[in-house]
């Protein structure tokens, strides 16, 4: 794929001048990157993108049910081979799956794990464009080799492994970090920040022509793994394909949950009962410390609740933050969940930041768990 073909193909929308005269550069004294970067955002966060092609659009968001396996064994139309040098940190091990998909058209790559593979996808066209060679470690995973490019054939070594690293940083991990420009193009900043837009989409804030010094992220590269997909979908010999191929049940995805957090999606109980019997806590914890009852709660799933309480969920556990299910469920409005966790013994005035579920509950208007809560505590007495 041409860079002129990826760029003459989108229709950038909402263009004004005073919003492309903030286009600036900002030093490397005045950043935390330590390189001088163009500030792009007056472009990629106020255009949307359309395109002359209707495939292009009906492509971009074909991607939201997609656990990209369908691609293992394409290979780029570019079939160079870049050596890199290149490491991110993980959780045990970086599991097979998704480590990113659009979801709209300003996001213009899908990243998917297998085989030891990082597949590169141009959303548009639906196409391979780079796939990287990793090795993995104990703690980390080391990118050895890059085959393809991300624009023509005639692209710099280097600039291809920029385009990787950044892709990975600020698509798989959700950071902030510069897009890689072609060397020239910064000397135009306008046409600079079109090409970003052009190239990258929304997800790219900074830019700069200019090598980073080298900066080991500082949170771990994670998928939304095979696991936890199939969780989601009720896929029983999926999961116990999966667990028995040495994922770990409590493996944390890239939004930080685990399976049995993921199969509060599914409306089959029988793959909770499943994931507790291949040895999930029912009160396994989120990065954010949230066991699958509060999320349930959160979610206003009354069985789901239930099955959880029935099964031993700590009705009064908290999260990070030190809230509980009950605050959950007072916040949200949920008179019938919250009726529920007081029945089970919830402890009807904890506080987090302030905050006891009753308090939520009068700030949101819900009038009736207010009362509630109120009776409750007037009974306990």
């Amino acid at each position: 794929m041409a860079l002129e073909k990826l760029n003459s193909n989108f229709q950038g929308k909402g263009d004004d001048a005073e919003q492309l005269q903030d286009i600036k550069w900002i030093e490397a004294d005045k950043n935390r990157w330590g390189v001088r970067v163009l500030d792009v955002r007056p472009v990629t966060l106020t255009q949307l993108l359309g395109s002359t092609e209707y495939q292009h659009a009906k492509n971009a968001v074909s991607f939201l049910r997609d656990d990209g396996m369908g691609f293992i064994g394409e290979e780029p139309p570019v079939t160079r081979v870049t050596e890199a040098n290149l490491r991110f940190p993980i959780d045990r091990l970086l599991a097979e799956g998704v480590l990113f998909i659009p979801r709209e058209m300003e996001h213009k790559w899908a990243l998917f794990y297998y085989c030891g593979e990082i597949i590169c996808i141009s959303s548009w066209f639906r196409q391979v464009q780079a796939i990287a060679q990793v090795e993995e470690q104990q703690h980390y995973i080391e990118v050895k080799a890059v085959r393809g490019t991300f624009t023509d054939e005639g692209e710099d070594p280097e600039f291809t492994v920029r385009v990787l690293d950044y892709l990975l940083r600020s698509h798989a991990l959700n950071t902030v970090y510069p897009a890689p420009l072609p060397v020239g193009i910064e000397e135009d900043p306008i046409e600079a920040a079109n090409w970003c837009l052009g190239m990258f989409g929304n997800r790219a804030f900074f830019a700069t022509p200019h090598p980073i010094i080298d900066r080991y992220p500082d949170r771990p590269l994670r998928t939304s793994s095979l696991l936890h997909i199939a969780a989601a979908r009720g896929d029983a010999p999926m999961i116990e394909a999966r667990l028995d191929a040495g994922v770990p049940i409590d493996l944390l995805a890239s939004d930080g949950l685990t399976p049995f957090h993921w199969s509060l999606m599914c409306d089959d109980l029988s793959i909770m009962t499943l994931l507790l019997d291949r040895g999930s806590p029912v009160d396994v914890r989120s990065a954010k410390g949230t066991t699958p009852l509060m999320d349930a709660v959160e979610l206003g799933k009354l069985e789901k609740a239930i099955f959880l309480l029935d099964h031993g969920a700590d009705v009064d556990a908290r999260d990070r933050r030190g809230f509980t299910a009950l605050h959950k469920a007072a916040g949200k409005g949920h008179l019938d969940l919250t009726r529920l966790l007081l029945e089970r013994g919830a402890s009807p005035n904890p506080e987090a930041e302030g905050h006891t579920p009753r308090s939520l509950a009068e700030g949101r208007g819900h009038s009736r768990i207010v009362a509630l809560l109120s009776k409750h505590n007037s009974s306990a007495r």
